[in-house]
């Protein structure tokens, strides 16, 4: 059996800045990654092609804004993926249509909250990169669900569904809240909350009120339908890379935006992030839903974009890449308060845009929660 000082589970931005943190801040143990998705990205993680070695696509979030004032230790994280353009900043406007088909501007307020930053060549290269900088010891298990957790008074372990792969580890966190919140009993048609199970109530106060906390907040879900629109020619500046929906249009065609990622070479590719309509999601309906959503995304996506002929008549050749269902994208209230994001009587701690702050629900925020948690760790060391 694998033993660790310390498991993370979850690879996105929150997990990838609480590893590379602790590099920073120069934490010795024994560490451990464990992931469900094929490579790092969490929600900023961009689907490559099997068999089609050049086509990439930010099938989840395709950018994060950042504040024009981070905290030094943010800014030191980010400050090397700057610098090696990594992370590189999005100078192309963004437009939003109304509920007609019209463009308008964007809501002052909405675009006012900082500039927006992508990943080159693609979002997953930031958690990637932030991967690269952690220790050369470090454990990654991608594509490993993690089923079972269990407490002991010294050490945690951890499943998959079949118990044929497991880890032990003395700390351990999550940056995503999939163990720890009720939605994986509908999801996953699980009869238990893991976290929940491993340590009951009543043992922990500082968990109980995370847990507590998880059990009233609720996230939005998305469908993504990506799309190749194959050979576009490149001189088309008034093209937008991002097209947001108004308020009533959302409400019109069931879509929050539409955004446009250029490949290597002169193709284009194009992401409709779909609202979810409220049907139950489980593993029986899941397969139905993925392709009435497609049906449903494809046919309103000519109306979105009847401001732009050129991309409208592309749908004509377009070949689609399916879509990804996000069970999570963005949490809308109860954020876990910051001073639980380390519950030491249980060795149990927490990252990602779900915890408070400023910044809750967004990139920024989950880098933000992965560089403190990084810190009360080392101090707790």
């Amino acid at each position: 059996m694998n033993h660790y000082d310390l498991v993370v589970i979850g690879a996105g931005l929150g997990g990838c800045s609480l590893l590379s943190s602790l590099e920073q801040l120069g934490y010795q143990g024994r560490v451990a990654l464990v992931e469900a998705g094929r490579g790092p990205g969490g929600r900023t993680a961009s689907r490559r092609s099997r068999t089609d070695p050049q086509w990439c696509i930010n099938h989840g979030a395709p950018a994060i804004r950042l504040s024009e004032s981070l905290p030094a230790a943010v800014d030191a994280l980010l400050d090397p993926l700057r610098r090696e353009a990594i992370l590189q900043r999005i100078v192309n406007d963004e437009v939003a249509i109304d509920a007609n088909g019209q463009i308008v501007a964007v809501d002052p307020t909405f675009s006012s909250q900082g500039d927006w930053w992508t990943g080159s060549p693609v979002m997953a290269s930031v958690c990637e990169a932030l991967l690269a900088r952690s220790s050369n010891t470090l454990a990654s298990h991608f594509g490993t669900r993690v089923r079972w957790l269990n407490r002991t008074p010294d050490h945690w372990m951890l499943s998959d569904e079949s118990k044929g792969w497991q880890l032990q580890a003395k700390r351990l966190v999550l940056s995503g809240n999939l163990l720890a919140h009720p939605r994986s009993l509908a999801m996953l048609k699980w009869d238990d909350v893991p976290l929940r199970t491993a340590v009951p109530e009543g043992e922990d106060p500082e968990l109980d009120a995370v847990l507590t906390t998880l059990e009233a907040s609720a996230s939005t879900v998305r469908w993504n339908l990506m799309l190749d629109l194959g050979d576009v020619p490149l001189a088309h500046p008034e093209w937008p890379w991002q097209i947001w929906l108004t308020p009533e249009a959302q409400t019109r065609w069931g879509v929050e935006r539409i955004v446009l990622h250029r490949q290597s070479d002169a193709r284009l590719g194009l992401v409709v992030h779909g609202l979810h309509n409220g049907a139950t999601i489980d593993p029986s309906t899941q397969s139905a839903l993925l392709e009435s959503e497609a049906k449903r995304l494809e046919a309103v996506l000519p109306e979105l974009l009847m401001a732009w002929p050129g991309l409208r008549n592309a749908l004509e050749s377009a070949r689609s890449m399916g879509v990804m269902r996000w069970g999570a994208a963005q949490p809308l209230h109860h954020p876990v308060p910051s001073h639980l994001q380390w519950c030491r009587q249980s060795a149990v701690g927490f990252c990602g845009d779900w915890i408070e702050g400023p910044h809750f629900g967004t990139g920024e925020g989950a880098i933000r929660s992965g560089v403190a948690l990084a810190e009360r760790l080392t101090i707790d060391s």
